[in-house]
Parts: C-alpha cells; sequence; structure tokens
C-alpha cells in the first residue's frame, strides 16, 4: 500500500471509530471534510455572538491558543492572487462589506445563499439563516465595534483608532481578523458556534457532496469522483501534490493535466486531513530538524495514544546528569530490558497483528513539500527490529534512583556525540540541514532492520580517542560510544572486566585506566574534603589521551614515569588502593608481555581500548565497594 492510499484508509477508519471531528480535550481535532481550523493568537479572531432570535448580543476578541473550525472549498482552501475565493460562512472582516470588494462580497453571499438552499427545514438551516440576517443588516459592522471598542472609536477603512485602558489612542487594523459565529442558548442552555456545531459540519459535507460534477476514477480511491487539481497546502503553503500549471509539462503525451494522475477532491481532504491531524499530534509527530518532520500511527492506534517514540526511546528524566560519573555500579535487571519500557511511553494499545506506518516529510521549499521516506510493515517485525536495535546500541546508566538500567541512546544524543562541539551546557550542532539527514538516516536504519550508519560509527570511533575536544561532556561521549560500538565487527563487550582478554587495544585501555585511577587517588587523598576545582584536576592520563592511542606502547612507559610520584603518594597514604590498582597493572603487564615484541605494538589502538578502560575502572570501584562493605561486617 502506498503512502496516499494508507492515509485515506487511516482516515476512512478514523470516521469509522468517530474519531473525525471530535473535540475534547487538548488533543488537536482531525477535521470533518471539507474543513479547516484556525489557531487564535489574540489578534486573530473576532467572537460574534447572536441571541436566539438572531439578533446582536456582543463581540469579543477570541483568547490566545482557542481553535475554531469552519467550512472551506476546494478553491477557498489554496486561495491566493488578487481575487481569492470567500470562504462560504467564516472569513475575513473584509468579506462581509461590499465597499472593500464588491465581487468577493457578492460571492460570499451567493455561495452562503446556495448553501441555505440546499438545507432541509431544521435546526441547521435555522442557524445558518440567522448569521446570513445579521451580517446583511446594514449596520452590523457597527454594532460589532460598538462592542469590541465602545462608543469613542474613529474608522478609516479597517483601521480602527480607539482609547486603550490608560486612556492613550491606539489603532488596530481589522481586515485580516476572522470572524467567528456564536448563537447564545441555541440548544437550549447550551450555546452553539461555527466550530462547535457538527450537525453544522455534517450538513456542508452534504452540500459539497451534491454539487460534485466531472466525475472521473480517482488513480488513488479507484472511486468516482470529482477530479481536483486544486489541493490543500500543509506547513503552510507547501504542498505534497501539486500540478503544474505549465502546459509543456505534460503536453505530448497527455492532452490535460488531469490525465497525468488524477486526484478525487474526497479523497484529496481525507489525505490532506490525516497528515495535518498527525503533524499536528503531538504523539504522531516528531520534529527532525529543518523543515522535516517524522510522522507515524498503528492501524489499530491512529493517535499512537501507546506513545511509541522511535527517536526518542527513554525517559531521559529517569538518569542523572550524562556528566555525572558513577562510583558503584549496580548491573541492570532484566526487566529494564523489556522492549516495551524502552520505546513505549504508555500502555501498549496494539495488537502484534496491527500494521504500522511511517513517514518522513520534508518542506523543501514554501510550495513542496517532498515525502522522503515511507514505509509499512507488521508490527511484529517492527518490535523484532526495536528489539535488535535495542540488544545492539544500549549500555547501562545510572537511574536517579541510584541503580543502574540499560538505557539506548536516543537519536539527538548520537548525532550530537558524533557530530557536535563540546559547549558549556551541551554538545551542539550548529548545521541544521546536517542534523536533519542524519535524523534520517538513524529512522531508516531502525525501521529497516539494518545496521547503524558506518559513518556515524567511524566517527565515535574517532572521537573516543580524542579526550581533549571534550573538556565539558567526556562523559557523554564515552556512554554513547560505548552503547553503539559494543557489539561492532562481530564483537561483543560487555561492562564487567574480561580478564581472558588479550586483545592489544582492550589491554592499553585497562592499563590507561589505572593511570588515571594511581593519579586521581592522590588527589582525592590530598583533598579529602574534595575541594571542586581540586578534585578535578586533569590527569596525565586525561592529558596525553591523544598520544597515548596513537602511540600506545611509546606513551605507556612515559605516563609510567609521570605517576611515580602519585602511586608512591597513595601506596604510603591509602596502601589498600595501591595494592589494588598495582595487582591489576601487574596482571596487564604480564598479558601485554608477549605482545611487546610483535612490529605493531606500538600502532594506534582501536576502539576496543574504550571498553578495556571503562571496565577497569568499573572493575575496581565495584571491587572497592565490596571491600568496604566487608570491612564495615
Amino acid at each position: 500500500m502506498d503512502f496516499f492510499t494508507s492515509l485515506l484508509k487511516a482516515y476512512e477508519k478514523a470516521e469509522e471509530i468517530g474519531l473525525v471531528d471530535q473535540q475534547k480535550g487538548d488533543n488537536p481535532v482531525l477535521l470533518p471534510l471539507y474543513h479547516t481550523s484556525l489557531k487564535s493568537n489574540g489578534k486573530n479572531i473576532i467572537i460574534v455572538k447572536l441571541d436566539q432570535d438572531g439578533s446582536f448580543y456582543k463581540a469579543e476578541f477570541m483568547a490566545d491558543n482557542q481553535t475554531i473550525i469552519f467550512p472551506v472549498t476546494g478553491d477557498s482552501v489554496a486561495r491566493s492572487g488578487s481575487n481569492p475565493a470567500p470562504h462560504p460562512l467564516v472569513d475575513k472582516f473584509s468579506y462581509y462589506v461590499s465597499e472593500a470588494n464588491q465581487s468577493q462580497y457578492d460571492n460570499f453571499h451567493e455561495q452562503l445563499a446556495n448553501w441555505i438552499a440546499y438545507c432541509e427545514e431544521g435546526e441547521v438551516k435555522d442557524f445558518l439563516i440567522k448569521i446570513q440576517q445579521f451580517i446583511l443588516q446594514p449596520d452590523f459592522l457597527n454594532d460589532i465595534l460598538h462592542s469590541l471598542f465602545g462608543e469613542d472609536y474613529r474608522r478609516e477603512g479597517w483601521k480602527i483608532t480607539y482609547l486603550d485602558s490608560t486612556g492613550k489612542d491606539k489603532t488596530l487594523d481589522l481586515s485580516a481578523y476572522f470572524l467567528e459565529f456564536s448563537i447564545v442558548q441555541f440548544h437550549g442552555f447550551k450555546d452553539e458556534s461555527v466550530t462547535s456545531y457538527k450537525a453544522l459540519h455534517q450538513s456542508f459535507i452534504s452540500f459539497m457532496t451534491a454539487n460534485q460534477d466531472n466525475l472521473r476514477t480517482c488513480n488513488i480511491s479507484g472511486r468516482m469522483e470529482q477530479i481536483t487539481n486544486k489541493h490543500r497546502g500543509l506547513m503552510g503553503n507547501a504542498k505534497i501534490i501539486s500540478v503544474s500549471n505549465k502546459g509543456e509539462a505534460y503536453k505530448g503525451r497527455f492532452r490535460e493535466r488531469e490525465d497525468v494522475f488524477s486526484v478525487g477532491y474526497e479523497t484529496s481532504e481525507k489525505i490532506h486531513l490525516m497528515i495535518k491531524y498527525l503533524l499536528e499530534n503531538k504523539n504522531s509527530s516528531t520534529w527532525l530538524g529543518s523543515s522535516q518532520y517524522l510522522i507515524n500511527w498503528f492501524s489499530d492506534d491512529l493517535v499512537n495514544e501507546s506513545q511509541l517514540d522511535i527517536v526518542k526511546p527513554i525517559f531521559n528524566d529517569l538518569f542523572e546528569d550524562d556528566e555525572e560519573e558513577s562510583l558503584v555500579p549496580i548491573k541492570p535487571n532484566e526487566e529494564s530490558r523489556q522492549i516495551g519500557s524502552s520505546f513505549i511511553k504508555g500502555q501498549k494499545l496494539f495488537g502484534n497483528d496491527a500494521t504500522y506506518y511511517i513517514a518522513i516529510l520534508n518542506k523543501t521549499s514554501n510550495g513542496r513539500i517532498a515525502l522522503k521516506y515511507f514505509r509499512q510493515l507488521q508490527v511484529s517485525q517492527l518490535l523484532k527490529n526495536l528489539e535488535s536495535w535495542q540488544e545492539n546500541y544500549s549500555w547501562e546508566a545510572k537511574t536517579k534512583a541510584g541503580d543502574y538500567k540499560i538505557k539506548i541512546p536516543i537519536f539527538n544524543e548520537i548525532i550530537n556525540v558524533a557530530y557536535g562541539v563540546d559547549r558549556e551546557r551541551y554538545l551542539e550542532l550548529d548545521n541544521d540541514a546536517f542534523r536533519s539527514d542524519q535524523y534520517q538516516q538513524l529512522v531508516t536504519a531502525l525501521i529497516d532492520g539494518n545496521p547503524m550508519p558506518s559513518t556515524i560509527v567511524k566517527k565515535l570511533e574517532a572521537n573516543i580517542k580524542q579526550r581533549q575536544k571534550y573538556p565539558k561532556h567526556w562523559s557523554q561521549v564515552q556512554q554513547i560510544s560505548l552503547a553503539i560500538l559494543h557489539k561492532q565487527y562481530g564483537r561483543e563487550f560487555k561492562p564487567m572486566l574480561d580478564h581472558e582478554n588479550t586483545n592489544r587495544s582492550y589491554l592499553f585501555g585497562r592499563l590507561l585506566a589505572i593511570f588515571e585511577l594511581m593519579e586521581s587517588k592522590k588527589y582525592e587523598i590530598e583533598n579529602p574534603n574534595k575541594d571542586k576545582k581540586e578534585s578535578n584536576r586533569i590527569t596525565n592520563a586525561e592529558r596525553y589521551w591523544n598520544a597515548y592511542t596513537s602511540q600506545p606502547a611509546k606513551l605507556m612507559m612515559n605516563l609510567t614515569n609521570k605517576i611515580k610520584p602519585y602511586e608512591e603518594a597513595v601506596r604510603l597514604n591509602a596502601y589498600g588502593i595501591f595494592h589494588k590498582l598495582d595487582k591489576e597493572r601487574a596482571e596487564i603487564v604480564q598479558l601485554l608481555s608477549p605482545l611487546m615484541a610483535k612490529k605493531d605494538i606500538n600502532d594506534p589502538l582501536d576502539y576496543q581500548f574504550i571498553f578495556g578502560y571503562y571496565a577497569e575502572k568499573q572493575f575496581f570501584y565495584t571491587k572497592q565497594e565490596k571491600n568496604e562493605s566487608e570491612s564495615e561486617e
């Protein structure tokens, strides 16, 4: 099933389950056919309230962040040019007054009259007639202005000058303000507006359907529909379906542009309204940087109430700050490995036999939207791919509760660690377009069941050898790199120390940790009160990190000499710590000895060194805690 057909089926499923025009809570509304919405900013919508008999009651500016829903036509929803088509009922102030544009005024009232004529006798028709009669009154504009500004105002065209609350003159241009209509106590004690009146929406849908002509086969739905070449804009006026106005684009092969690809008006509406809804729904849309968005949904969970989020697979606030380094790790438990807790933020509401849909849309210009990626797959396959990603790209991390759980890096972390610059607060990547491209690569790799992009893997391998580049956020670089690299090239590394591993890079990594620990322990002994400035002194291991990873055998001797004063201080003041570190060093040197005569002994280390380094430090702290606990007993 292609992208457009999938959206069509999704909208029709939404109609079946009553999701269309559902106006509850703070959720976005999946609009009914031939309707659009407009969000108030406090300065663009005026509510006009009428009494039950249709007489004027009052007018007021709509509060910020409220949304109105109103009917549109194919011409009005994509209007442009010098004489834009009017909407059928709710529109800008200027469409209601003949002095602004007689042609637009006539078209507006003709359109409204035709709709009223189509309506059967009843409440909907009564609702429309009362609004029509009010806006046909010669003084209706004065009623609205008096209600908004009082008696003391001046009008020049659409510019209104009035006294504000401080007594000063203030000028307001009303030409772009929309008028929303409401009738007080229309249904008993309930007010009814154009936005809330669902029977009104259905009436307009019926009116539009009844007036369709020139029916042909839609290439998407396969049904007989009125074919259209005018489609809604998304992300402003940018279109995902567009038709060239230039005849040379199709002449020669086709007689008319509709012969190239025919889209029914109703089908176009369903497709675009579904995309609009998915983009507005925070559970189904994710911004990927620049003008690129990811949308996703399930065949049995259109709203994505399950809150599946492949881009951010964890709750960030569950974990300690990246800069904080743990001293005593507690190993992850099996519960933390459950796939649902990693990628699904809510309760799993989709079945394993359902279908999952995902697309990436990119606004390439003010007029065009490109479909960069689209996939549909069975949920059972999706879960397998998510589980594989979790197993391959995760590592232990400390939670705020003090224990350790498996953490899957979010995409933004991966991108920043691979390509970002170390700054005061964060690792930052300034190239938004590049970031967006990396997001796409990660999304497609996960969904398609492919490995991490090799460009990212290679960049992480390079970055872990350049510790000096990350004075503020090295722990984050290390954490993410361990997660991504621990199962590369057919090898697997675990957080615990592997005493049997004789790989040269792994052993040199262990030794580097010993050098660092020996010196840092000396600083701790000298600074028992843990003065922050003193305890954060850079060790020689950190200072010579880049050189060590490039020429390990040479720098091993250099660092051995440099830490002699520090190890002597540790030996005299904390013999237990010295003994543990010295014992580990002796083991490492013994394992390295057979390798020292080989030609490659001083070659640059590969990525495996970081796992030796990490495991040695974790082993030391874990053993230290164990021994301290035993001594307390």
